[in-house]
Order: C-alpha cells, then structure tokens, then sequence
C-alpha cells in the first residue's frame, strides 16, 4: 500500500493500482515480443504486488494506527509470507512465464535476504530458486532472455514507482528511471504538470495517457484494521492522469 501525506489526510494508493499503471507504460513500450511472451509478462507487471486485501492486513497499520507506507517497517524480525505465496500461487496457474517472472520479481525485493536470519524467508527463497531453474528448463527459455524480460518487468515497476509517489521533478531536472530490457539507463521529468517524458524515448508512440486512482482519506487514526477498510471501502475514488509527451 502506498501512502502519502496529505493537505487533507493521508493519499492512499493500492499497490494494484500502481500495477496497472506499470502495464500500461509496459503496453507502449517500443519492445518486440511475440504474443506468448508479451501477454504474460504484461499480466507479471500488473499483478506483481497481488496476493492480499491490503486494507484489511494488520501489518498495513502502524502502532500509531496510521496507514503504514509500504516503505516503513514494522520492525518485526520476521517476514510476513501471506502475500508472497499467494502472489506466486496466482501466478503459477496463470502460466509458468508468469510464475517465473513473479518468482524473479521476489527475488530482487529479498537478495540480500536469502542467507539471512529469518529462517523462513530464507526457505522460501531457495525454494524459489530451485524453481526458477526447473521453469526456464521446462519451458525452454535462455536464461539472459528472461533476464532481459525481467529487466522489461523492473523499469516499467520502477517508472510507475516514481509517479505514484511524486517522485518525478519539474523543470527539466532529470532523474534515472533504471536499466532498460536492452542494458540502456533512462531518465526522466515533467515537462509541465502531469507531461511526462523519457530520455531516451522508448515508446511506440509519440504521446499516450496514464493514469492511476487513489483515495484521500481525511481520518489520521484508525483502532483497527476493520475500521480503516470501512473508511477506505465508503472514501471516493478520485483519478490521476498523465500524458506521456516525447
């Protein structure tokens, strides 16, 4: 869950949300796949952060009872695997690509955890690894093909990153996007409020629209995880546009 402060309380964007606006930058990108390989990879993108009802997780709560940014820890020594294997149980009866590329997503959020103390996690790591390999063995795909399809996955989740959290700077300050499917670093910014553009520019298009949706929730505490989805559940749902402009 992303949350943001607000003028009026706190910017609460799913993290489905940000998929899909990850897929669609991911749709109009100038990247030659065939069919087989571009759908799967386009549903990987959008759905890599499923797996739970983020406002009815406790984890999604600080000890304050504010909503609690995916960014800030709960300071347990512990990882919650709730979300991971159901993400990967989605993915795998989808398609084997599809759980292959979820699996390597996992795998760059925790690298620096395989060996670590959490046992658990650590498990399920190397679980994880063992079936990366059975999978790129089973469906025939080179390993730098599917690093590169992976790379694909990571700088449209990077680029959509960077817009639901206001990360991008006016004025033409430029900022590293991340390293492209082919090995390219590109950057970005505003143009003027709400045009984005790309340097060096990627798309099939010259100009498309993006957006993403939100909710502005006014309450600043909340006593349970039951009452936060019962405010987010009757808050409207409000719409971000942008224009992607070469």
């Amino acid at each position: 869950m992303i949350v943001l402060s607000h003028n009026k309380g706190w910017k609460i964007i799913n993290q489905r949300s940000h998929g899909l606006l990850a897929a669609m930058i991911a749709y109009q990108y100038d990247i030659d796949l065939p069919n087989d390989i571009m759908v799967p990879t386009l549903i990987a993108i959008a759905e890599h952060d499923d797996g739970v009802a983020e406002t009815l997780e406790n984890k999604n709560l600080t000890d304050a009872g504010a909503p609690r940014h995916f960014l800030v820890s709960d300071e347990s020594s512990k990882t919650e695997l709730k979300q991971y294997l159901n993400v990967m149980e989605l993915s795998t009866a989808k398609s084997q690509l599809n759980a292959l590329l979820t699996s390597m997503h996992l795998n760059f959020i925790f690298a620096d955890k395989i060996d670590g103390d959490d046992k658990i996690l650590s498990t399920f790591l190397k679980e994880q690894e063992k079936n990366r390999k059975y999978i790129l063995k089973n469906i025939e795909i080179d390993k730098n093909y599917a690093e590169r399809l992976y790379r694909f996955v990571e700088w449209c989740d990077a680029f959509s990153l960077l817009i639901c959290l206001d990360k991008i700077q006016p004025d033409g300050r430029k900022m590293e996007i991340s390293v492209g499917p082919d090995g390219a670093v590109n950057q970005t910014y505003y143009k003027e409020k709400n045009v984005i553009t790309a340097e060096p520019w990627v798309f099939k298009k010259k100009s498309f629209q993006v957006f993403y949706e939100y909710k502005i929730v006014d309450q600043l505490k909340f006593s349970s995880v039951e009452e936060f989805n019962e405010v987010c559940k009757n808050t409207r749902i409000q719409r971000e546009d942008f224009i992607f402009s070469k």
